[in-house]
């Protein structure tokens, strides 16, 4: 359960990063908390806060005026860009496993269907 909460917390904080990074200017709480909520995450204008200022802590936004917002720093785009490559991993992992349990290969026989993985690297 731990885990899948530190997950949960890296999904809105992925979150949080994309709508700044889309962003030409800062952003404060509410307007981010509207965005997510536009895109199903609810989120209050508090819990924002709250992701916002360790986000800071960590180097990945940082605060522009007292009531102007935030915006994302060189180090949250870098974050951004490597939970993208997670997600995207993740989604061709999950395809395997869908494929694996797709597999119908009769040994005996020599039909039915195998999953396989293959690249190809020039040489």
């Amino acid at each position: 359960m731990i885990g899948s909460n530190s997950h949960e917390v890296g999904r809105k904080v992925v979150s949080i990063l994309r709508i700044l990074s889309e962003s030409p200017q800062p952003l404060g709480a509410r307007l981010i908390a509207r965005q997510l909520k536009g895109q199903g995450v609810e989120l209050g204008e508090r819990a924002v806060r709250y992701h916002l200022k360790l986000m800071d802590e960590r180097g990945l936004t940082q605060s522009v005026e007292r009531w102007d917002g935030r915006k994302i720093t060189p180090l949250g785009i870098e974050e951004l860009n490597n939970a993208l490559v997670t997600d995207k991993i993740g989604l061709v992992l999950d395809k395997i496993e869908l494929l694996a349990f797709r597999t119908s290969f009769d040994v005996e026989k020599h039909t039915g269907l195998v999953p396989i993985n293959i690249s190809f690297f020039p040489v």
